[in-house]
């Protein structure tokens, strides 16, 4: 594969995953963003999925900051992933709510919210990471492929060169090897010196 043809398919690779994971990124980048609005600073949301229970997490400097009842509002309400469990860590304080708790506080949850499970949501970013991480691995290899082939090339390239710089060593227009020696006598062999 010629270096053209693999940075082609590294990006091609690329837009697909990034279309493929930008409804979900773009629901975490708007949930973090109305999380600041609220008055939460250095937010950071992360999804975990273990045992079978989906585990959405919501951290933010608590100086100042709105209590975690709010933040837990502000989640349930644009956190475009089903969740069994919302943990929302302000500093040294840690909350932890349940699907049915917030359900309860906060009313039904907007159905198209739920489309996707925290479990999928963790499966899938771990595929596409592995596809990514693929993608770059063979781009790497072809790379270092078309490299050693170019080296090779080069290499030949320079023989060759040199070679014809050196001019013929036999046949007409050859140099001669011997030199005679003045004064030595026909039979004499002349070694050059």
């Amino acid at each position: 594969m010629n270096r053209s043809a693999g940075r082609l398919t590294v990006a091609i690779l690329g837009t697909v995953m990034l279309l493929a994971g930008c409804g979900r990124a773009q629901g975490v980048a708007d949930t973090r963003r109305a999380l600041e609005t609220a008055g939460y600073r250095d937010v950071g949301i992360s999804l975990r999925s273990g045992g079978g229970i989906g585990v959405a997490r919501v951290e933010a400097v608590a100086a100042g900051a709105p209590p975690a009842e709010e933040a837990a509002r502000v989640a349930w309400t644009t956190l475009p992933v089903r969740f069994d469990q919302l943990v929302v860590a302000l500093g040294d304080r840690t909350t932890a709510f349940s699907y049915e708790e917030l359900s309860r506080r906060f009313g039904p949850r907007d159905g198209s919210l739920d489309g996707r499970q925290v479990d999928d949501e963790v499966v899938e970013s771990g595929l596409k990471l592995m596809l990514l991480l693929s993608a770059g691995a063979m781009a790497s290899v072809g790379a270092v492929v078309a490299i050693a082939l170019l080296a090779v090339r080069a290499g030949r390239r320079a023989r060759r060169d040199a070679r014809q710089a050196e001019g013929p060593t036999s046949g007409p227009g050859a140099a001669s090897l011997t030199a005679e020696v003045p004064g030595a006598s026909e039979g004499d062999e002349a070694i050059p010196s």
